[in-house]
């Protein structure tokens, strides 16, 4: 413990800089609307929006991905496909919709759309993946601090949960936003750290592109080529084709579709900027996580006999930093919780507030009134996060049971989403049937087929709102073409579709093509030297 004694104090500080930040922020915003309370305003620019969403979407499963990468090697990155697929259909098709249907949350847009039996459906899935995710995420965060310092891991995790839920209450969306600013400065400081030591330490990145080291899939760990498996129980990670159309959906879902993330993109100043926010996000992912990614392979190289493949990334930070810089290192970990805890928590607290107690409980609260619910939820979900902790605590791999829990919300959320944006014929009853059935699907899939791999359980869902939605909207009576104003991409008041996109920003298509195109040139170059 002597040896770790500075990394602890470095913790400690970083705790205490966190929560005197977050109360002296929350003080500047307490006396906001509830409406910027519960959503931030439209106050970011697309870099501060961009690095809001990164610091959500990166949290402490960072050390599951790089013991992904330790077992499978960048076969895995499909991350890759928010860059291809999933940030430029957010950007061309799903943002100028949110702008222009002026949404507060992502299941009004449903009840717009559809019905509020679509809407409530949507808000329970939604709440219902936070809550999983942050149980999940403060779990791993109090399993850092026990691992590395001995601490207690109920009391850690109590610690994180004290710590955030002090400056998320106090001064609710916009006080996140302004730390979570900082926070992905920070994490992926972090991030880019460690890669890069483990880089140098195995050699450079030749060794890294030229190792003989076989990843599971049978391929060079540096190879990012998928392998293709069609078995519906297949054990890979993630198999191909299947892998390729899930990774895009989830990806969608997840970063463009997850109230968590919109959120943010709905603090934007404009529609221009929340679409170069997302195409700077989507990027983002395929950095950050490369060097996550690049930590797990390096570790497999250097020491393959490691016990467990999740602890790659503290071996990395244990073995190849000195005392101190640990220390700033780990707290860059638990940032990357932080911003994720404090995003789950907004979002839940604005979902329930909007979607539940502001829609049927109290139209037209006052200010006080809603921040007051607003915090009482807010509290509510923390402890329910909080008794999921020890649930975590008897998974081996918590990536592995996040990642099959989620698979039955994503695939829902996304179809319903997609059939909505892309479709004037999918009518109400039919899109909540559709729901249902799909969500009922997979709960079962999930406990009668348990060996089904999670992207194809959630590939079926998906399936199943689709179908069911079309087929069940044959018979029933369409809706007028003007109630569905601002609500599709071929119904928009003032951009005639499909590529929606450029009313806000013409040039956007360039960047698309320029981002994929570059993107799939570096791929390619790397296979080839990869082969070499």
């Amino acid at each position: 413990m002597n040896d770790y004694l500075f990394d602890v104090v470095v913790v400690l500080l970083y705790f205490i800089i966190v929560l005197i930040a977050g109360v002296l922020v929350s003080r500047k915003h307490n006396k906001d609307s509830a409406n910027d309370f519960l959503t931030g305003g439209h106050s970011l620019n697309w870099i501060k929006t961009g690095l809001t969403l990164i610091a959500m979407s990166i949290d402490t499963g960072i050390m599951g991905v790089a013991g992904l990468g330790f077992v499978w090697g960048l076969a895995i990155q499909v991350n890759a496909l928010n860059l291809w697929i999933s940030a430029p259909l957010a950007a061309m098709f799903l943002i100028p919709i949110y702008w222009r249907s002026k949404i507060i949350t992502t299941p009004e847009l449903l009840e717009k759309r559809f019905s509020v039996h679509s809407r409530s459906l949507f808000s329970g899935l939604m709440v219902l993946y936070n809550i999983i995710v942050l149980g999940t995420s403060i779990y791993l965060g109090g399993l850092i601090l026990q691992t590395i310092f001995g601490w207690n891991l109920l009391l850690s995790c109590l610690l994180i949960i004290i710590i955030v839920g002090i400056y998320v209450m106090m001064g609710g969306m916009k006080t996140v936003l302004t730390i979570n600013i900082y926070q992905a400065i920070f994490i992926t400081t972090t991030l880019i750290t460690v890669g890069i030591t483990c880089i140098y330490k195995v050699g450079g990145l030749s060794e890294i592109l030229h190792s003989n080291v076989e990843s599971a899939t049978g391929a060079p760990l540096a190879s990012t080529m998928f392998p293709i498996e069609l078995s519906w129980t297949s054990k890979l990670w993630y198999a191909m084709p299947a892998g390729i159309l899930w990774g895009a959906l989830a990806g969608t879902a997840w970063i463009a579709i997850n109230f968590g993330m919109v959120q943010r993109l709905l603090a934007a100043k404009n529609e221009k900027h929340a679409q170069k926010a997302i195409l700077f996000t989507g990027a983002g992912h395929v950095f950050t996580f490369f060097f996550a990614y690049v930590v797990g392979i390096s570790i497999r190289i250097l020491k393959p006999e490691l016990a467990k493949a999740d602890e790659s990334y503290v071996y990395a930070i244990l073995n190849f930093f000195p005392t101190g810089v640990r220390g700033l290192l780990i707290a860059g970990l638990i940032a990357s919780l932080i911003s994720t805890i404090d995003g789950l928590l907004t979002s839940s607290g604005t979902l329930v507030t909007q979607d539940i107690f502001l829609r049927f409980i109290k139209p037209g609260a006052r200010d006080r009134s809603t921040k007051r619910f607003a915090r009482i939820v807010q509290a509510c979900v923390l402890a329910i996060a909080f008794f999921i902790v020890p649930v975590a605590a008897k998974e081996q791999t918590v990536t592995r049971l996040i990642q099959d829990l989620i698979s039955i919300p994503l695939g829902v959320m996304v179809a319903l989403y997609l059939v909505g944006v892309f479709s004037t014929k999918a009518t109400p009853w039919a899109a909540f049937t559709g729901a249902l059935a799909g969500t009922v699907t997979g709960i079962l899939i999930y406990f009668l087929l348990p060996d089904v791999n999670f992207l194809n359980r959630g590939l079926i869902g998906f399936t199943t709102v689709v179908v069911t939605t079309f087929t069940l909207s044959i018979f029933e009576k369409q809706q007028p073409i003007e109630s569905l104003s601002n609500l599709t991409v071929f119904t928009l008041s003032d951009i005639k579709g499909p590529w929606v996109g450029q009313g806000a920003w013409k040039h956007l298509w360039k960047w698309i093509a320029a981002i994929i195109l570059g993107w799939v040139i570096l791929t390619i170059i790397w296979e080839m030297i990869v082969s070499l």
